[in-house]
């Protein structure tokens, strides 16, 4: 295999830069206590003190924390996390350390940095021969096979998509390693993010919003496990392996059921089949919210009654203490840190019908130093409990700037402390660490089932038949195979969903009737027929008005099975309550329906129904009557105009009729109706199908308002805002002017959307596109022709027997230098992750014909200097007073006063006739390389 040396020597010409550990700033006022001192005010129970294990300057801005088996400390520490507007500082960098306590006096002695390549580092977890964190919008793993505490080489990108652009202080975070061997995480509710193997399409992507996930380390599948909350910050399992979780704002404490959907801040879930959704686990709250808004802390500060109830809305980091070593009623604990409050909220976990009830229990821990901001809280190997500080006196959303010179770990102890010493776990046989734990500190049992995970070790044991679970009088056992129906096959949900929906005595859990629906609702859609024996069979009103509410909303391409409906209202007077609320939760939004069989018939025979029961027949909005009385007119006359509107403009309405009543006004274009759709541009729920009907109207204040402000924090309505200014040329004109004034990135505009702008075929915009966003031609006849040739030789069949070993050898000697692709190679062209490389397409027209389109961030610019020097490069980075310009040598800012003459080429810096010059061999290796789905070994 040979590459031609003039590519190589152009190629090889640009160096991979590693500046030193950028030094940090702060740019909040003021400064905390002093460790020593802050540890000693502490307010704790009798017989626990706290004491100082590590403080600046040996670990600072601490945002996550993880064990490893030698008993060892490893620490995020995030300094790229910045005040409002900026949110993010990626001149800075993040980084891992190690924290040891050698001689067991409860401080570190200790202290190593891993790895400071990080960038929105969130997470660090131990295990599988190295180190797993979340970093720069990924899941990447660090291997360091022999334990050296050096990595191996630069992180693995195992999964990308994780949403950095327009998320802030709910970006993804939480790395633990679960009891049944998988590693989980959490994601918050400011934006989307589509996650994937790096390659992924997007349509085979998992979309995630609000919700905690996992990842299975050797399967390498990603998976949602439940969703909804604010902005989850901490999880824990108790003793019989149920997750728990810690929220903020609409309520704490979460039992975390696969597959559930909890009740969210704002927005709506991404299946819009929900409906209802489960609340919170704990009976109370942490604020008066009797009195006060959540926000307003910010301005009012803790309250009396607030601090009585615990300090505020907001909470990080969560421990369920399972660590033996403190009294008993320590013992499966909850405790979670308490932003405003300035301290340890505690809870207790009492069964409770089909699940669990949080109890509110006193106060554990209490900071006088106003700048503890606990993070992250982990039992230890002596079953203390060590806290992460922020030490920060704002709060998440950090509008008064950022302190990154402090953090501190404390470490809370019970009586006198004393060193346990770590396991040899690579000594022990798997059936020695299968019964190593004996029930005392939960820190042990945790590091041996890792270990017997990596080995690969699975416990025997009997397993329920599915019958039996149906039947069992334990509620948890019921939860969980609701839960699991969701992984079934859609036939096989209906004999478990209906076994289920028998149990009346699960009626009013506040959890059961919403997770049997959760798991049927598919199934029902598929065959809503069956949905109808279902509610026929069922005990649970919620599953029976749910069921019928889904058979509902298909009544335009399935009206037999409403039809069917009415026929068992007919037939049986105790279901007609739940099955009328729930075909009216349907066809709420509806303007209209057509009338099903043996409607007429119906509505008479429950009006003297309700009459001969002595029901106010007169009063069309009670009850049954009033859902008679409301459909009868969605299948007569219909809704009028005004009465959808109405619907639509309800924020806190029901989010699926509003959806309904917004599809049914805009079906055709109607002039009165411009105003109500621009007034909900920045809806929470209908923002972004607002801003795509727009692009019917032709009116010159719409670009304004879809622009003015540009929604950063959606990426959802970002898309639908370019997909609509990229329709007219006027509204092109517009976006291209926004972008040329920085009022929004060029980035927003995709290759696809700049083609569709050149489309439009108008001169004035076309010069302004190349000029903000980049150059665009077509293709020449000869690009074409070899286009082709290679589409011919790169058959599926064909790449499959290539050698993608050798594929990667040859990206990282003619490619590398600029791009980077699974976590490594240069940053100077577009990074190849997570772009759509495996289409071959995408890949030969950007190969063959690098300079067809061509964004201005990436197009080769043309200096001469007042010394005489001409340089030719690109700009990856620019300020009002210096450019930075990368040449095929080097790397160097320049002040702009020293540039004589700055002229732009249209053409890419990347070279034309790479494929030609490789050889067939050589390029069916590397495009088999470029496609696949993960990092590959090199050749041996």
């Amino acid at each position: 295999m040979s590459i031609p040396r003039a590519i190589l020597l152009f190629l090889l010409a640009l160096p991979a830069f590693a500046a030193d550990f950028p030094a940090i700033y702060d740019t909040e006022k003021g400064a905390p206590m002093s460790a020593e001192e802050a540890a000693a005010s502490m307010e704790l129970p009798p017989g626990f003190k706290c004491v100082v294990f590590a403080a600046e300057p040996d670990v600072r801005q601490p945002i996550a924390m993880s064990w490893d088996a030698k008993g060892r400390l490893w620490v995020a520490e995030n300094y790229t996390y910045a005040e409002n507007p900026i949110r993010w500082d990626t001149k800075l960098r993040d980084r891992v350390i190690i924290l040891e306590d050698k001689d067991g006096d409860g401080k570190h002695d200790g202290r190593k940095v891993f790895w400071e390549g990080g960038s929105y580092l969130t997470s660090v977890e131990i295990g599988y021969g190295g180190v797993w964190v979340l970093h720069n919008g990924t899941l990447s793993f660090i291997a360091d096979k022999n334990g050296d505490d050096v990595p191996d080489g630069e992180p693995e990108v195992l999964l990308d998509g994780f949403n950095v652009k327009t998320i802030g202080h709910t970006i993804v975070n939480g790395l633990r390693w679960g009891p049944d061997g998988w590693l989980y995480g959490r994601h918050g509710i400011s934006d989307t993010s589509a996650v994937g193997a790096p390659g992924t399409p997007q349509d085979k992507r998992t979309k995630l919003n609000c919700a905690m996930w996992r990842f299975h380390p050797t399967r390498k599948v990603f998976e949602v496990v439940a969703h909804g909350g604010t902005n989850p910050w901490g999880h824990d399992w108790n003793a019989e392996g149920e997750l728990f979780m810690i929220n903020t704002v609409i309520g704490h404490l979460w039992h975390v059921i696969p597959g559930a959907y909890y009740r969210r801040m704002f927005g709506t879930h991404l299946n819009p089949h929900v409906y209802e959704v489960i609340e919170q686990t704990a009976d109370h709250f942490h604020w008066d919210t009797g009195a006060e808004s959540w926000s307003d802390i910010r301005k009012l500060g803790v309250t009396g009654k607030t601090n009585e109830l615990g300090g505020g809305h907001a909470h990080v980091g969560m421990l369920i203490y399972q660590g033996g070593l403190w009294p008993k009623e320590y013992h499966g604990a909850v405790l979670t840190c308490n932003l405003h409050g300035n301290r340890i909220n505690m809870d207790t976990l009492h069964r409770e019908g089909c699940g669990y009830v949080g109890k509110h229990a006193p106060d554990f821990m209490k900071a006088k130093d106003k700048w503890f901001r606990g993070i992250d809280l982990l039992t230890g190997p002596d079953g203390n409990v060590f806290v992460s500080d922020w030490s920060d006196s704002g709060e998440c959303h950090d509008n008064d700037g950022v302190h990154r010179s402090s953090g501190r770990i404390y470490k809370i102890v019970y009586g006198e402390p004393k060193k346990a010493e770590p396991f040899d776990v690579a000594a022990m046989k798997d059936e020695e660490l299968a019964k190593f734990y004996e029930g005392k500190n939960n820190w042990w049992k945790r590091m041996a089932d890792q270990q017997l995970f990596e080995r690969g070790y699975q416990e025997k044991g009997r397993r329920s038949s599915i019958a039996e679970d149906a039947q069992c009088k334990d509620g948890l056992v019921r939860l969980h195979l609701a839960s699991a129906l969701q992984r079934l096959p859609l036939a096989a949900r209906w004999p478990i969903a209906t076994a289920l929906a028998k149990r009346a005595e699960d009626a009013n859990d506040r959890q059961q009737p919403l997770m049997i629906w959760y798991g049927i609702e598919p199934a029902v859609a598929a065959e809503p027929m069956k949905g109808v024996e279902l509610i026929r069979e069922a005990k649970i009103p919620t599953v029976r008005r749910l069921v019928a509410r889904r058979i509902a909303e298909m009544i335009e391409d399935k009206p037999g099975a409403v039809d069917a409906l009415v026929a068992l209202m007919t037939e049986r007077a105790d279901v007609r309550g739940d099955v009328l609320s729930g075909m009216a939760a349907g066809l709420d939004g509806f303007s209209s329906a057509k009338k099903p069989k043996g409607w007429d018939a119906l509505s008479s025979q429950a009006r003297q129904s309700l009459e001969a029961r002595g029901k106010d027949a007169k009063d069309p909005s009670s009850g049954e009557l009033g859902h008679i009385t409301t459909l009868s007119v969605v299948f007569g006359s219909g809704r009028a105009a005004e009465e959808l509107i109405v619907i639509v403009k309800n924020a806190e309405g029901d989010a699926n009729a509003r959806l309904n009543a917004f599809v049914s006004l805009t079906r055709s274009a109607k002039p009165e109706l411009l105003a109500v759709i621009r007034g909900l541009i920045n809806d929470k729920v209908l923002g972004s199908v607002v801003r795509k009907a727009l692009a019917a109207y032709d009116d010159p204040n719409i670009p304004k308002a879809l622009l003015q402000p540009w929604p950063e924090r959606s990426q959802e309505m970002q898309a639908a805002t370019v997909a609509t200014l990229s329709s007219r040329p006027s509204y092109a004109k517009a976006l291209l002017e926004a972008v040329k004034t920085k009022k929004l990135p060029a980035t927003a505009i995709s290759p696809f959307q700049a083609r569709q702008i050149r489309n439009l075929d108008d001169a004035s915009v076309t010069k302004l596109l190349t000029e903000v966003w980049g150059e665009i031609r077509e293709t020449p006849e000869a690009k074409k022709a070899e286009f082709a040739k290679w589409e011919g030789v790169l058959k599926p069949e064909t790449l499959a027997k290539a050698d993608k070993s050798k594929g990667r050898m040859i990206f990282m000697t003619a490619c590398s230098a600029c791009h980077k692709m699974y976590g490594q190679g240069g940053a100077i062209g577009p990074e190849l992750t997570g772009s759509d490389r495996r289409n071959l397409k995408y890949l030969l027209e950007n190969i063959l014909d690098p300079n067809a389109v061509v964004p201005a961030d990436f197009r080769v610019s043309v200096f001469q200097l007042k010394d005489g020097r001409t340089l030719t490069g690109v700009i990856p980075e620019q300020t009002e007073r210096t450019l930075t310009v990368q040449t095929p040598a080097e790397r160097l800012t320049i002040e702009r006063t020293q540039i004589v003459k700055q002229e732009q080429q249209p053409v890419s810096l990347m070279p034309e006739g790479l494929l030609a010059a490789l050889g067939e061999e050589n390029v069916m290796n590397l495009i088999a390389y470029l496609m696949s789905n993960g990092q590959v070994e090199m050749p041996k």
